[in-house]
């Protein structure tokens, strides 16, 4: 009934996009069956955002990729840096899963939640995660990249200012002109289309 739910939720509401949290261990089935895809194609109807969790890149990317070739309509916006681990030892099976992602023009990924990536939760400024934050950009590059403040959960981990100069501050392989697109252009952009 996720299609109809989905459905009648637009028809309420001038709905711009919905969340969904892949638990650990999920394979992703759910995304490539039939349900899955009544749901999707509400989402296509709508051209709606898909802002996804998915904890374990390395399974559930390849689906993510089938499901936006087979959804192009869809912007799907991967939340926290993929949630790849900053941890996660060469070749970076995770890493890799997410940065192939990117050759989907459909396929954004939220800078936000380093905590969640990092080695040290509360090590600010996180810089065991900037080569992720670098991989990112070189693959995704400044269009494709949205800043998230993940309120409330960010007050465990940072204030609202660091969860910005995060970026602004501790990215300098990023120009200006492209951190000023990533921390609302692109998001606006998305929300309007």
């Amino acid at each position: 009934g996720a299609a109809d739910r989905l459905r009648a939720a637009c028809e309420r509401t001038d709905l711009k996009g919905f969340t969904h949290y892949s638990g650990r261990g999920d394979d992703g089935s759910w995304y490539l069956s039939e349900e899955g895809a009544a749901f999707f194609d509400v989402a296509a109807e709508q051209r709606l955002i898909a802002s996804l969790s998915c904890p374990d890149p390395e399974r559930l990317q390849p689906v993510l990729r089938q499901v936006a070739e087979r959804f192009p309509e869809v912007s799907f916006l991967i939340h926290h840096l993929g949630l790849v681990k900053a941890a996660e030892e060469p070749p970076h099976p995770g890493l890799k899963a997410l940065l192939d992602s990117a050759r989907l023009p459909n396929v954004y990924v939220k800078l936000s939640g380093p905590y969640y990536v990092s080695c040290v939760p509360w090590e600010y400024p996180y810089s065991d995660c900037t080569r992720i934050v670098r991989s990112l950009y070189e693959h995704y590059g400044p269009d494709r990249l949205c800043w998230g403040s993940d309120w409330p959960v960010v007050r465990d981990a940072m204030n609202y200012r660091q969860s910005l100069e995060w970026l602004r501050g501790h990215c300098p392989f990023i120009p200006a002109a492209h951190v000023e697109r990533i921390l609302g252009g692109n998001i606006e952009r998305l929300l309007n289309t």
